[in-house]
């Protein structure tokens, strides 16, 4: 090369030398320190966030399993109550039905105030028929049907039936998981002498 292209270079390299050092570079040395330090600190970051997918992963199938089995040991644990709580059910009333099911009831947010009700479900089977999939909540119902009567259901049921239908469930789940120790407190207020007898029994 000529000598002046030379020259030509070396002015450029020093100049960039300079702006270099001007933005805080320091020398080829310190640059390269410092690009080792960030490619060193890159990399371990790289490997910290595979960590966290992995782990991620890992809490997501635990999770899942969870679910599951939950889900299963909940609808045993209904099965096993329910048949306690019709063997208590009869003790109280003397015969009758009495039974728990899984219900899921659709979400939906609450309405305001002084609307029609014709509005109100229109709203809501609109609701449910545009997304069928929406998340609705888990409950239970409990299912009645006394020994010589008609009544159904425990809106149906008289302050001391509801008493003793809610004291048969106690008595059932507590057959079926033993607490160590049960408190009962004033739980025949709203019975009768008769019922009384019952519950004492």
């Amino acid at each position: 090369e000529e000598r002046s292209i030379q020259e030509d270079r070396r002015r450029k390299i020093e100049k960039i030398k300079i702006r270099l050092e001007e933005f805080g570079g320091g020398s080829g040395e310190e640059t390269m320190k410092e690009y080792k330090e960030a490619t060193d600190r890159d990399e371990f970051l790289e490997r910290e966030i595979v960590d966290l997918e992995k782990s991620a992963q890992s809490l997501n199938d635990l999770i899942k399993d969870l679910e599951e089995k939950l889900g299963t040991q909940f609808k045993e644990g209904i099965d096993k109550i329910n048949k306690e709580f019709q063997k208590f059910f009869s003790l109280m009333f003397g015969g009758g039905q009495a039974s728990l099911s899984v219900i899921k009831k659709p979400a939906r947010g609450r309405s305001p105030s002084g609307r029609k009700t014709e509005d109100i479900m229109s709203d809501l089977i609109g609701d449910m028929s545009e997304d069928p999939d929406e998340e609705g909540e888990e409950g239970i119902d409990i299912s009645i049907s006394l020994p010589n009567k008609r009544t159904k259901g425990l809106t149906m049921l008289s302050g001391g039936e509801r008493a003793l239908t809610s004291i048969a469930l106690l008595f059932a789940m507590s057959q079926v998981n033993p607490p160590p120790f049960l408190v009962l407190d004033e739980t025949d207020a709203a019975l009768d002498e008769a019922n009384s007898k019952r519950y004492g029994d």
